[in-house]
This record gives structure tokens, sequence and C-alpha cells, in this order.
């Protein structure tokens, strides 16, 4: 019996100790940021969350917002004369020198790979005409994209009052970059060579490298940008991809950048799931419309239907689509007509709109009328009586 007892004991230590294991390894990992985030790039889902909010010099992650407008301004074919002012910006530096003929291409894969500080104040005035007007831009930009939080004073980070971020803004402002692919190439490039035009106008080939070290540390790791001042410290903003999930990550003020940032990517990785349900803009099924000048119109998914849960709560998400039979015109176009919701453990946890894909006005007699006439008018030009 006393065998028996110890038998009893020695299991329930041995699986106390395994959920203990399990407990620690899904606890949220221990940096040394100041402040830090870790979100979902997909869903936007907040996983990490250490201060977040906290209003912060960005350093060089500022350079995330300069790429991207320069990216979308279609103009990364043309040719830039580098001014003086541009040239004599201080901190790391691309090189350049007054007058220097340079593709816009090449200085924004400056910016982002060796950090030129010269790259952006040239990008700037390239295509705002000064640093004051494309740091307007900036700040509209950043609030169109959803960073409330933050307010720009320049295009390269360099410490300034009132020049500031957030890890959640630039996180959302990554999410956001990531999606262009010419910028998600760009910040996922290790080494790179870029043309280079010298003093006497001879051509030469410009190695590049990537000062995030986190794309060596870490397999997975597809970007993005670093920034080091001594008002903002070590700053990391970084994005890492397994399988369909790809998570960004965010630690400011952190002399652990490197190694936090992969605790973090890990944690996400090691810990939480994506389910995936539809994609953005994807039609998700006809509805039929009544008294309409046509019979249905597409239900479109308005935002990415996906949900991140954590592993053990996977095998418990369901999903319902909220969708009636037929719906009465006049519809318009983004109208919302149903949605879809996300369950976990049978409780509600999320919803997306599903939107009307096409206007359909009602069918009026006036409206009938008319289109009989127009049917008319079509005929009778087919037969070549008008």
């Amino acid at each position: 019996m006393l065998g028996k007892t110890k038998l009893v004991i020695i299991i329930f230590f041995v699986c106390l100790g395994l959920v203990c294991q399990h407990a620690a390894a899904a606890s949220p990992p221990q940096i040394s940021a100041k402040t830090a985030i870790l979100l979902d790039a997909k869903t936007g889902q907040i996983i990490y969350d250490k201060q977040g909010s906290l209003r912060c010099a960005p350093a060089s992650t500022t350079k995330i917002l300069t790429a991207i407008i320069a990216i979308e301004s279609g103009r990364l074919d043309e040719v830039v004369t580098v001014s003086a002012r541009a040239a004599g910006t201080g901190g790391s530096s691309l090189q350049l020198y007054a007058n220097q003929k340079i593709p816009l291409r090449e200085l924004v894969t400056g910016l982002m790979l060796r950090s030129g500080n010269d790259a952006a104040v040239a990008i700037a005035e390239h295509l705002a005409g000064s640093v004051d007007n494309f740091v307007l831009l900036m700040n509209h930009t950043a609030q169109q994209l959803g960073a409330y939080n933050s307010h720009f004073r320049n295009p390269n980070g360099l410490n300034a009052p009132g020049h500031f971020s957030t890890a959640f803004d630039l996180a959302w402002m990554a999410r956001y970059a990531l999606t262009n692919k010419e910028f998600a190439d760009i910040v996922n490039t290790r080494e790179t060579t870029i043309e280079w035009l010298d003093h006497k106008g001879h051509s030469r080939d410009r190695n590049l490298r990537n000062t995030n070290k986190l794309l060596w540390m870490l397999e997975e790791a597809d970007g993005v940008k670093t920034g080091t001042t001594g008002e903002a410290g070590p700053c990391l903003v970084s994005s890492a991809t397994l399988g369909s999930q790809k998570l960004i990550a965010v630690v400011l003020h952190d002399h652990s950048r490197w190694y936090d940032s992969m605790k973090l990517l890990k944690y996400g990785f090691d810990n939480f799931d994506l389910y995936e349900y539809a994609e953005q803009d994807a039609v998700l099924a006809p509805l039929a419309v009544e008294k309409g000048t046509q019979p249905t119109l597409d239900a479109i998914v308005a935002s990415p239907a996906a949900l991140v849960v954590p592993t053990d709560d996977f095998q418990y998400v369901t999903v319902e689509v909220d969708l009636p039979e037929k719906i009465k015109a006049p519809v318009y176009k983004g109208q919302k007509i149903g949605e879809i919701v996300f369950f976990v453990r049978e409780k509600a946890v999320k919803s997306v709109d599903l939107i009307a894909g096409q206007e359909v006005p009602e069918k009026t007699a006036t409206r009938i009328f008319f289109s009989h006439l127009l049917e008319t008018f079509r005929w009778l030009s087919g037969w070549g009586v008008l």
C-alpha cells in the first residue's frame, strides 16, 4: 500500500511539473525594452503589449514612413540631384555628395539598408520640394494610416523636439508598408549593390549591407528597420513569417533589441495560431435583390476574415455567416449587408462586415419605362431604322 501511495505521489508531481512547464512556456517573455508590441500582420491583433502607446523618440524607424511614401509616389525611376543640405546631413550616411545624380530607387534602398540620413533628406527634397513640405506629407500619411499618436519633424528620425511615435504606431505603419511588394523586398534584402557615380563621374557598384542583423539571426525574419540615437536608444521594428502567419514586433529603447525581438516573435509563433476563413475583398456569396435593377449582388468580405487565438483554443474556433436570404433595393456599393462572426468556445469574439459589391438601384416605374425605351432604341438601331 505504501508503494502505491509513493507511486501516486510521484505521478502527481510529474504531471504538475508538466503543467507548470507548459504554463511557463505560454507566459509572455521578459524583455528590457522601455516599450514594445507584438501584433499579427494580417488581422492587426495585438499579441503582446508593454506600454505600446507610450510616446518615444523613434530614431531611424521613422524611415519606414519615408520609404513607403517614396515608393507609393510612383517616381522611383526618376533621377535625383542631391543638394548640399542633403549631402551634409549628419549621423548614419550613404555618403552622398552635392550635385550627385542618383535614381530615387537607389536612394530608397540606401535609406532602408544603410539607414542613410542624407538619403532621407534627398528623397524629401526631390518629392516635396523641401523637407518641411515632406514632413507635412509624412504627418498627413501617418494620420491616414491610423498612426494617431505620432508626429514627425524630419524624414530620418534625428532627434528633434516634437518628433515622436509609439511602438503600436510603428508596427501599424510597418504592417501597411509590408503589403507593398517593393517595400517588402527591400527590407528583406540582406545585402545588395547599387549603381554609384563617384565625384569624377565614373560608374561603379556600391555594396550595401542591411543594418538589421535579425535577418541573419532568425530564419523566419523578413524585415524591417533599425534605429539608434542617444535619446531613442537602440530600436528595432522587425517582422517574421512562419507558414501563413506574419508577425511584427517593435522594441524601443532596448539594449537587447535583437534577442528581445526574437523572444517576442518566437513567443507569438509558439503560442498563437492564425485561423483564416476568407480573404479581404473575396466574394463570399451572391445575394438576391428584391425590386432591384439586377437580380443579385456580390457579398464582399470587407476586411480579412481571420482570427489569432491561443494555440489551445484553435480547435474551438467556429464561424457563423449572418447574411439575409435577400435584400431590398436600393443598395449602395459598400453598404453593410451582413457579417462573419467568430466564436471561441461558443463565445463571440470578433465580427467582420460583409458589404455590397455593387450598387443596385430600385426598379421603379420610371426606370422600367426608360429601360424599355433604351432597349427599343437599341433594337431599332440594330435594324438600321435609326
